[in-house]
């Protein structure tokens, strides 16, 4: 929880703007910014095409490897 880490990592298969995790995030920043003690890290796909090979797609979208990458990093700097 925010209030329990003060930290904060949105996981969305949409694209970097426009996507849910970009709304959530800013929610976020808007209402509990003081709880935070880092900023918000949105792991999302970069603003491209999502690719149809499904090979492709899987390079591109992020998934739960990337998540437990981002909280390494997140807590402890590192992958």
């Amino acid at each position: 929880s925010l209030e329990r880490t003060n930290k904060l990592i949105i996981l969305d298969e949409s694209t970097r703007s426009g996507g849910v995790g970009a709304s959530v995030s800013s929610a976020i920043a808007e209402e509990m910014f003081d709880l935070l003690d880092a900023p918000v890290m949105r792991l999302s796909m970069d603003d491209a095409p999502v690719p149809y090979a499904s090979a492709m797609e899987k390079v591109v979208v992020k998934r739960g490897a990337d998540l437990v990458d981002g909280v390494l990093k997140m807590c402890y700097g590192k992958v």
